[in-house]
């Protein structure tokens, strides 16, 4: 081992234990972004355990129309867990991938919703080259829930859903999910059409069927509600162009749109009724096209890497709410803790440290699963190597402090304790971690020594192995190469 947690050097690139740490198995705690990239890299039967509260993109729009779990994240990691071969050969194969690009398939944001309308109902119909290549006995499979969702959509027509930016695999899970009254089913389902591997799992961080909601208390002890609030929230909306007296007047900075009765702002798209209208204020509250996005304040056409907003003050802690705003204490998937106490290797992935990896992880008693599992061997830390708006100071020592005071936090609340006499916290970072790794010339300070006197150890990737490039980042390839590191220090 090198100074700085640097692993030596080996001249093929792969380090002793490779094939070794192919056969572990893994638990992986991530959002649907950060590890999509390396997703492929944790061996054959994975169990990736995902957030189910995102409200953003066409989450959001299925969650004000339907409710229930989000389930853009988990969709998200179900796509990129289908086998796709590099040349199809087989019909199986050629199935596989336009399945594939079937679920993978989202409507365009930016054009009429009534066009976006002409196109899904094209899908539903089981028209339109999408199909191609899809056997009948899974194409009708695929298309009743698909058409149980437009089902949702006509029972709930006052909602008036949009459409627009809508992704395929989406509509299907919620279809099934309602079908079933269970997202895991959902999940099996979505599995047993696409051909995932039968030993993958992707398990809701909790399980329900209800809406969930996180919070975060900032230091200027505001709080933020919801998860797009606090990650990517869009700057105010700019004010449409009102007509005065027959002439067209330009907006101002101080003029405001003013909505139609019983008509609210959508979190995503455009203004949508709340309740049945009379025909004098329908004939007001009307669009023929859909509003600009930048004008609907929501979070469309957001995508990762776009432009971010700073936050008024440091975030300090997040939390779970109910419809009330009062927060709640939920208890982790009873999957997630199975996983926890079989498998060989937690993983924390790289991602949004607040909105994807704090959620998994803000539970009553899991600090006692991860920090007494009988069968874990390594716990990991793959630290960002870049810091987004929820971290935008953090150090590595930070984002290890923060895990631990979280769990901690929910380990207190899950005990009972006397009146006026704080519970002793349990655990320390060392029982959460074993090992953090770093990507060489990364621009987030990982103050090595900070994070060794803890009691763990760290590993740096080298710019020889994740590449020479201006911002170094996760791939499946570092990755396994990390974790071969690992396991031959243990």
């Amino acid at each position: 081992m090198l100074p700085g947690g640097m692993a030596e050097p080996l001249t093929n690139g792969l380090a002793p234990a490779h094939r070794a740490q192919r056969d572990l198995s893994y638990v992986i705690i991530s959002g649907g972004t950060g590890a999509n990239s390396f997703a492929t890299a944790f061996g054959p039967s994975p169990a990736f355990v995902l957030p189910v509260s995102d409200d953003g993109g066409s989450s959001a729009e299925i969650l004000r129309c339907f409710g229930g779990p989000s389930i853009g994240d988990i969709r998200s990691r179900l796509i990129r867990l289908i086998p796709l071969p590099e040349t199809p050969i087989t019909k199986e194969d050629r199935e596989r991938v336009a399945i594939y690009n079937l679920m993978a398939h989202r409507f365009p944001a930016t054009i009429a919703e009534k066009v976006v309308r002409d196109m899904w109902g094209e899908i539903v119909e089981g028209r339109g080259d999408l199909w191609d290549g899809i056997g009948e006995d899974k194409k009708q499979c695929i298309r009743a829930f698909l058409v149980h969702f437009q089902t949702l959509c006509l029972r709930r027509a006052h909602k008036r859903f949009a459409f627009r930016n809508l992704a395929i695999g989406n509509a299907f899970l919620t279809g099934a999910r309602e079908m079933f009254n269970s997202l895991s089913s959902a999940i099996f389902l979505f599995k047993a059409v696409a051909g995932v591997n039968e030993g993958v799992q992707v398990i809701p961080v909790i399980n329900t069927n209800q809406t969930v909601t996180i919070a975060a208390q900032l230091a200027n002890t505001s709080t933020l509600v919801g998860q797009c609030n606090i990650s990517h929230p869009t700057p105010p909306p700019m004010p449409l162009a009102q007509p005065t007296h027959g002439s067209f007047s330009f907006p101002t900075q101080s003029s405001t749109r003013a909505s139609p009765p019983h008509v609210r702002r959508d979190s995503r798209t455009f203004d949508t009724i709340d309740t049945p209208l009379s025909p004098s204020e329908w004939s007001r509250a009307s669009f023929e096209e859909p509003v600009p996005e930048e004008d609907a304040g929501g979070n469309l056409e957001y995508t990762k890497g776009m432009e971010e907003f700073p936050l008024e003050a440091r975030i300090e802690r997040l939390f779970y709410i109910n419809l009330y705003g009062q927060e709640i204490f939920p208890e982790p998937n009873p999957d997630y803790l199975t996983a926890l106490a079989t498998r060989d290797v937690l993983v924390y992935s790289c991602g949004s440290l607040w909105t994807s990896i704090l959620p998994c992880l803000a539970l009553r008693r899991l600090a006692a699963a991860v920090g007494t599992s009988p069968s874990l061997k390594a716990k990991v830390l793959l630290l960002n190597a870049t810091n987004d708006r929820e971290t935008p100071d953090f150090k590595g020592i930070d984002y290890i402090s923060t895990v631990t005071s979280v769990l901690q936090h929910y380990d207190a609340a899950a005990r009972p304790y006397k009146l006026g006499v704080a519970p002793v916290p349990r655990w320390t970072a060392k029982h959460f971690f074993t090992h953090v790794v770093h990507l060489e010339g990364a621009p987030v300070d990982v103050q090595v020594e900070a994070i060794q006197a803890n009691g763990i150890k760290t590993v740096c990737v080298p710019r020889a192995v994740h590449g020479e490039q201006a911002r170094p980042v996760f791939s499946t390839e570092t990755v396994e190469w990390a974790l071969a590191h690992v396991m031959a220090d243990l």
